[in-house]
């Protein structure tokens, strides 16, 4: 018999299945368009020029109208669908989607029945048909899918008869450099590919000299990616690989902290008074930022919930453009707390 908790992941699917075909008609040309204009207005220098700045602020008007559909056609049915069923808790960082299935996840896989595995398997096909077919974050849900496809890949792993990796077609792909200077030009080769950058550690290491590596210690986070699969961890010593894509820093000193933090409600108040953006967009920014500060001012903060909070304002920013005192002060908090991207 399957649980409750796992049977409301199936339910999730079913209606993630039965809007597949209104994503392929309508949606996803949509994004591909919202894509092409953000190429378009990247290419503009809007702050050297007036007819780039006309131009710019054209592409911006249209972006912004539609992006509407995509937040209250996708976006919110998505997301308020996964809280009515408790797969979501609404928390910026997704975090919950793991902390309220897994757990079900991994005593289901212990205690399933034979009858179960077509139902599984059913549902498998499905997800890996949405996702598949779908392939697309539809501008906003970057995280929801990453998260989910997180906590599922579990579940459906155990559930095959190949070694095959069916998620693989949706999963970021990662690429080896041997530089950060590699990844960046990575990064301009492969816009809009689900790729994330691996750099051998020795490219961060101390060149050697009378003092032996071994007296060295070094500790790097992942610093770099693109997309939203990304690997969380520390890697110690000096060998092996690392990903690049979290690297957060946070100072010892509390008064550097409060400092921080002080710096982050100046941000929110700028964000708060901008005219030009929906409230639901300012308050995601505002919310993301709030926490972020709160975190900061822990005794031990999270480093890889302030990423993901961080990572969550990327994503809205990219959409939108903001005046420059506004620019400048998401730099300094961004620079701060070593957030890279």
């Amino acid at each position: 018999m399957i649980p409750e908790r796992i049977q409301a992941i199936f339910d999730f699917i079913d209606f993630l299945d039965s809007k597949i075909q209104d994503y392929l008609e309508k949606y996803i040309p949509l994004c591909n368009e919202l894509s092409d204009l953000g190429d378009k207005r990247s290419q503009l220098q809007q702050r050297k020029n007036y007819k780039d700045k006309l131009q710019y602020d054209m592409i911006q008007a249209e972006i912004s109208e539609k992006f509407i559909p995509i937040t209250e056609e996708i976006y919110k049915p998505v997301v308020n669908k996964m809280l009515d069923l408790g797969i979501w808790s609404g928390d910026d960082a997704m975090s919950s989607i793991w902390n309220n299935n897994f757990p079900a996840i991994s005593d289901f896989m212990e205690n399933f029945e034979s009858g179960d595995i077509p139902h599984v398997m059913s549902y498998k096909k499905k997800y890996l048909e949405f996702r598949n077919e779908t392939n697309s974050n539809f501008l906003s849900l970057q995280m929801v899918f990453s998260s989910l496809d997180e906590v599922l890949k579990p579940l459906f792993d155990f559930f095959k008869d190949t070694g095959e990796n069916e998620f693989d077609k949706f999963e970021a792909k990662t690429i080896e450099v041997n530089s950060l200077e590699e990844a960046v030009k990575g990064l301009i080769e492969n816009k809009r590919k689900n790729v994330k950058f691996s750099i051998l550690n020795e490219a961060f290491l101390p060149k050697p000299s009378n003092t032996s590596l071994q007296s060295h210690s070094t500790n790097i986070k992942n610093i770099f990616n693109m997309g939203d699969n990304i690997s969380i961890g520390d890697i110690t010593g000096n060998s092996g690989n690392i990903t690049i894509g979290k690297s957060i820093k946070i100072s010892d000193s509390f008064n550097d902290r409060k400092e921080t933090a002080d710096k982050i409600t100046d941000l929110i108040e700028l964000i708060r008074q901008e005219n030009n953006y929906s409230d639901e967009q300012k308050q995601s920014l505002v919310s993301s930022f709030e926490n972020v500060k709160e975190e900061v001012l822990k005794d031990q903060p999270d480093k890889s919930r302030i990423h993901k909070w961080l990572s969550n304002t990327k994503e809205i920013l990219e959409n939108l453009v903001f005046v420059h005192h506004v620019v400048k002060a998401v730099n300094w908090v961004y620079n701060n707390l070593n957030f890279v991207v």
